[in-house]
């Protein structure tokens, strides 16, 4: 292992340098005139400097300001999704307690002995009818296109395709299943029958 350290009366590195390339004084080699522009020269340019620098550091502090409030818009504007989509689904959820509630009615009026189909189908009515607004509440629409409307693979899909004298080719013959919206997203495409041409 060698040993870095400069022996006794050895030269540093910093002296070699110094001696190879001493600092030389030469103002006395300018005018008293030049000397004194040149002083006023530098000592502008370090008064630029300083200025320079405290505005660097003023800058980057309010940088780093900035940053820290990005971040902490951020963190709120999450937090705020977050609430936003946890009370959705609370608000649904008591919608469909009201759904439940018709429904727990429902079953115990049926065991009661004076129950009759009419009162069964009105019973279900009702549960289709709150059920409905709720939906219509979050925002939720069905698809339930008419018969001998004009096929629309955005929101429909055929299941079947079956000729029809009625009706035109690409038209709809019968709907099997509803479809729904949510806002302006498909949730689920109405499941139709849809008519072709006719064989000769």
């Amino acid at each position: 292992m060698s040993d870095n350290k400069n022996k006794p009366g050895e030269e540093t590195p910093s002296q070699r340098f110094e001696e190879d390339f001493p600092v030389v004084n030469d103002d006395h080699l300018l005018a008293p005139d030049d000397r004194t522009e040149l002083h006023d020269q530098i000592d502008v340019l370090n008064k630029t400097l300083k200025e320079t620098q405290a505005k660097a550091d003023e800058n980057w502090e309010r940088l780093v300001r900035k940053e820290a409030e990005l971040q902490n818009a951020i963190r709120r504007a999450e937090q705020e999704v977050d609430n936003a989509r946890k009370f959705a689904v609370e608000r649904f959820a008591g919608e469909m307690l009201q759904v439940l509630d018709s429904l727990d009615q429902g079953l115990a009026y049926s065991q009661t002995e004076n129950i009759t189909v009419d009162h069964l189908v009105e019973g279900i009515k009702l549960t289709h009818s709150v059920f409905m607004n709720a939906m219509d509440k979050h925002g939720i629409k069905p698809i339930d296109p008419a018969v001998g409307e004009v096929f629309n693979p955005a929101f429909h899909e055929a299941i079947s395709i079956q000729p029809s004298a009625d009706l035109e080719p690409n038209r709809i013959l019968a709907v099997v299943q509803k479809g729904y919206m949510l806002q302006n997203r498909l949730l689920r495409p109405a499941r139709v029958v849809v008519t072709s041409k006719q064989e000769q």
